[in-house]
């Protein structure tokens, strides 16, 4: 135990406070900006282990005193400039702690905890405010879901999204954070965006993705280039009408976003892109016939991808819901690509196989109702960006004239980086998330 301590845990519990306040990165924050949330009282529950702490609303949350003791925020316990936690949970934290001493401090800012052990933890009102638990008796968030969306999420189709598409300039990404910060926000809420007037040349999908972090690597490479190919490994890759589809689902980690760069547009018939929020056909068709929807919600479907590209011989698979549901039953992925289907069909008996062909063409069909369709033609500078774990995509068959050719460059991004930029850039710019 260092002196400190042992002059903290031998000083009256305010004296403490008094001590620690100049080492705690908490307690300035505190000081720095006004807490909304205050606290009135603390009680401590020895029987059930627990804290109880009513706030200036008059609501109360309980916090075990193992979770307090786990996550002081003391510079002894909590590496300030890692953000990552120093205390050695597993050697050091005792099942049936119990506080010596407690006190509200700073007008409600912070409370202070003295531990058997000598060490004293000051927390913010605002921090424990922000990590309260949830009395799954009491808060109807911690039960299943009515619906399907997440926090921030809004589905759309074609009478909602064709011609509202949200668009925004290239260069205003790459100069402007909030335009950044815009982006990835639409790209969240709506799962599409539409990125104009961006130049002409390979390489500026890549300048966008370095403004968030780093791009994706799969076994196409390092980025794609969707052209008419001789002997195509790929249906993209040739002229033909491209059925609605999310890319790569025989990967157990989707590629989260994907950017397709339009550098070069067939001027004659077709090659026009659809767009499907398969979140909101999902809710459609749960709507519609619940069994189909908890048919695709639990059958597991196998994807395949076999080839040689860039990085030689490969041969991919795995299989995932086509409806995937996190624990409030809210969703969270869809996967959906007919071309890459395997034909093993999982842990299925002949007639739940029966069944599982009947919700899967229900479930097509749905998405290729015109209705649930946004149809975009990109001219070259269009740069298109989507949620690749929730919007579908296809092409229209087209045909170029002599000398003419269809380029579109792309590339993929996961979506952890796009939201740690989100985070960094909201804290930045000073924007409330609720995400």
């Amino acid at each position: 135990m260092s002196s400190f301590v042992r002059q903290l845990f031998r000083a009256p519990l305010v004296t403490r406070c008094r001590l620690l306040s100049p080492m705690s990165t908490v307690s300035k924050a505190a000081n720095a900006v006004a807490s909304s949330f205050l606290v009135q009282k603390l009680e401590k529950k020895v029987k059930c282990g627990m804290l109880h702490v009513t706030w200036n609303n008059n609501s109360v949350n309980r916090y075990p005193f193992t979770y307090l003791r786990d996550n002081c925020q003391c510079s002894e316990c909590f590496h300030e400039s890692a953000f990552q936690r120093s205390f050695d949970t597993v050697g050091k934290l005792d099942p049936n702690v119990s506080p010596e001493d407690y006190n509200v401090i700073s007008e409600g800012k912070e409370i202070v905890i003295a531990w058997p052990d000598g060490h004293v933890s000051v927390f913010d009102s605002d921090w424990l405010h922000s990590r309260r638990l949830n009395d799954a008796k009491d808060d109807p968030s911690s039960e299943m879901s009515s619906t399907l969306n997440r926090e921030g999420v809004e589905f759309w189709n074609a009478e909602t999204l064709q011609g509202n598409v949200p668009k925004l300039d290239f260069q205003e990404l790459m100069e402007d954070d909030g335009a950044l910060l815009d982006w990835i926000k639409n790209l969240h809420i709506v799962g599409i965006a539409l990125v104009i007037n961006t130049p002409l040349e390979v390489g500026q999908a890549e300048k966008l993705c370095d403004r968030v972090g780093y791009y994706k690597t799969t076994h196409y490479g390092h980025y794609f280039d969707v052209k008419t190919k001789y002997e195509a490994n790929n249906l993209a890759y040739t002229s033909n009408f491209l059925p609605l589809h999310i890319d790569l689902p025989f990967y157990d980690y989707i590629p989260g976003v994907q950017m397709l760069h339009c550098i070069e547009q067939a001027t004659g018939t077709g090659g026009a892109n659809q767009f499907v929020d398969g979140f909101f056909v999902s809710q459609e068709l749960q709507k519609k016939d619940r069994k189909k929807f908890d048919i695709l919600t639990k059958a597991r479907i196998q994807f395949v991808d076999i080839g040689k590209d860039m990085f030689g011989d490969f041969h991919y698979k795995f299989a995932r819901h086509t409806i995937e549901l996190d624990k409030n039953g809210q969703i969270v992925r869809f996967a959906y690509n007919n071309h890459v289907r395997d034909s093993v069909v999982l842990n299925s008996t002949p007639e739940e196989t029966v069944q599982l062909y009947e919700a899967y063409l229900t479930l097509g069909k749905m998405l290729r109702d015109p209705a649930n369709q946004m149809e975009h033609k990109m001219v070259p500078g269009d740069m298109i960006t989507f949620n690749n774990s929730r919007v579908l995509h296809g092409r229209s068959a087209f045909t170029v004239k002599g000398g003419q050719s269809r380029h579109l460059h792309g590339v993929y991004l996961d979506w952890d980086i796009m939201y740690s930029r989100m985070r960094v850039l909201a804290k930045k710019l000073n924007v409330p998330l609720l995400y």
